[in-house]
């Protein structure tokens, strides 16, 4: 296949023609081609017959060449089915950052431009201000524009305010070169239409304003060490919020930045004008700056009459601090709101204390409300356990009457137990071959019930199709273990919650369907242990830590940095680690491919 970026550059004399194009085709060349939709209007004939002769007689090469061509034309916006998949691809933690940062910023600018003309405006702007030739003047209006952003200004910037902030930025050896790039030269570089799509600095409603490219903006402050903000940008971000308008995210910024004065400044006439966002985040500045003074009044007073999410944050404090009383109180203010998160988060607090009814009060309701993570925790598998005198188990064994311990082999599942666990993992994997294709990536939604997926910890519900058929071919690994006449041994967390999902099934069908269960194991010995999945769900697992996942209680313990989880030492619990095998067991072979 031959390749040709920008197909305007060959369509030259001595270029691409059309008996090149044809030897390519006739030797089974693909030729494919990229081109500005501005540069192929250039070859069209109406644009041809206002050409100067020379011109016109250059190009028209170029355009026969088209003529064999049929364009497949990109809008610069994705379509509504394009844009359905980046979200849904995005609700994947694994997501790629950069079409985050694309999804979120590319306004006008398609997402493929933002992604593809970022990089090379970052480059231009980062290398322009050290060549001999270049323009440091350019580069400090730009980088005041980047800072201001920084600072928390998403506002048009006046060119005057820009010039006035970019010799913060010049460094006494740039005065030689300053003299031959006057301000006006600097501010053209600076705006200056590049790679088709955009200049450093974007034009906006208001004449003489401009605002940076977000990508720079972005890239800057994601660096790993970002510069410091001067002050008298500092200053100017306040004196540019308007009266007020920005004074709350330049404030925020502040604070991010430890300018803990320069917040307070920014939040104080706004709390004092009863703004509640405002109230809550001097609080905070109030209580890094004066532990001692009474900054606590400002969260009784946001908490008491603000919204839910304020509330929910002061409950939030409190818990970091203690004080559980006053982090119930918030929460239930939030709760009374019908915020559910905050009712999930008080069931938290009430099962730490041991309150388990209660507790379990607060997680229905937090899961009526639409909480993932509530809704989840009622899908924890567990074991079914029949009536006194219903089991299905051997009439020959009396659990009660203890073995000879020197006569005991080691434990394995007998021939009935393991037909019935063979085929509930069969029917648990049919269930999940049928989701499959139905869901495809589709997020998992708080209203789907009554499906295997759904099943799963809330952790797991962004996940897309690739990564739910390994967990079908969990169920399938763990019934290739029975059918190898051995028990099932899961080799990662996967397999692991597999297998507890294939217990809790098989429990209920020898609880619920004693016929069924007599006709599958119909023609197997009667032996004691038959049936006896507490001791299988005992036995078959070297832990139960996957279950931590469906405890409200140990939300975040999954990944491996969480102090609890290094404590224990659980691994990584993360979708991303549920298919790394364990140490210490034999693993599969990684060329089985999938049976369903």
């Amino acid at each position: 296949m031959l390749w040709l970026d920008d197909l305007d550059r060959y369509l030259l004399p001595g270029g691409l023609d059309q008996g090149m194009l044809s030897a390519l085709l006739e030797q089974r060349v693909v030729v494919m081609a990229t081109m500005r939709s501005e540069v192929y209007g250039n070859y069209s004939e109406r644009a041809l017959r206002g050409m100067e002769a020379g011109v016109a007689s250059a190009r028209r090469l170029g355009s026969r060449v088209l003529n064999l061509i049929e364009p497949l034309v990109l809008d610069r916006q994705w379509s509504k089915t394009e844009m359905s998949r980046l979200r849904a691809h995005l609700a994947n933690p694994n997501s790629d950052s950069r079409l985050a940062d694309a999804a979120r910023h590319h306004g006008v600018h398609g997402i493929a431009e933002y992604l593809a003309a970022g990089p090379k405006l970052l480059k231009e702007f980062q290398t322009t201000r050290r060549q001999p030739k270049g323009h440091p003047r350019g580069a400090a209006l730009v980088q005041a524009a980047i800072d201001l952003a920084r600072a928390g200004i998403s506002t048009p910037l006046p060119a005057e305010t820009l010039l006035a902030l970019s010799a913060c930025y010049l460094a006494a050896g740039d005065a030689s070169r300053l003299q031959a790039e006057s301000p006006e030269q600097a501010l053209v570089w600076a705006t200056e239409i590049q790679f088709g799509v955009a200049g450093m600095l974007v034009a906006t409603d208001t004449a003489e304003a401009w605002r940076p490219f977000d990508y720079l903006v972005d890239a800057i402050a994601s660096a790993f060490e970002a510069a410091a903000i001067p002050d008298e940008v500092w200053e100017a971000a306040v004196t540019h919020a308007n009266g007020g308008s920005e004074l709350l995210p330049v404030g925020r910024s502040a604070f991010r930045f430890g300018r803990l004065v320069l917040a307070e400044r920014c939040f104080s006439p706004l709390a004092a004008r009863g703004g509640h966002a405002a109230m809550h985040d001097l609080g905070f500045v109030q209580r890094e700056r004066r532990p001692e003074h009474t900054w606590s009044s400002w969260y009784r007073t946001v908490s008491e009459t603000g919204t839910p999410l304020q509330a929910r944050a002061l409950g939030a404090l409190h818990e970091i601090e203690g004080r559980w009383d006053e982090a119930a109180a918030s929460y239930e203010r939030a709760a009374a709101q019908g915020d559910a998160l905050t009712m999930r988060l008080r069931g938290v607090i009430a099962q730490r204390r041991g309150q388990d009814d209660e507790a379990h009060e607060w997680y229905v309701r937090a899961a009526k409300g639409g909480d993932a993570l509530a809704i989840a925790s009622f899908s924890k598998p567990g074991i079914y356990r029949p009536e006194m005198g219903h089991g299905l188990g051997s009439e020959t064994w009396d659990p009660s009457v203890e073995g000879d311990e020197e006569d005991e082999e080691p434990w394995r599942m007998t021939a009935r137990t393991s037909r019935i666990l063979s085929c509930n993992l069969e029917i648990l994997a049919d269930m999940a071959h049928d989701e499959l294709d139905e869901l495809g990536d589709q997020p998992i939604s708080p209203n789907i019930f009554g499906i295997f997926f759904a099943r799963l910890p809330a952790s797991t519900w962004g996940q897309p199709r690739h990564w739910r058929r390994r967990v079908l071919r969990a169920l399938d690994d763990l019934n290739e273990d029975i059918a190898l006449g051995h028990s099932p041994e899961p080799r990662c967390a996967a397999e692991e919650l597999a297998l507890h999902f294939a217990l809790e099934s098989a429990s209920a069908m020898t609880c619920d369907e004693p016929d069924l269960v007599a006709e599958l194991a119909q023609g197997l010995p009667d032996q004691q242990g038959d049936y006896d999945w507490p001791v299988c769900s005992d036995l078959l697992f070297q832990d139960h830590d996957v279950l931590f996942l469906y405890n409200p209680m140990m939300q975040g313990l999954e990944h491996p940095d969480d102090p609890l989880n290094r404590h224990m030492g659980i691994g990584d619990l993360r979708p991303e680690g549920w298919f790394e095998e364990f140490e210490n067991v034999l693993p599969r072979d990684p060329s089985r491919g999938f049976a369903h």
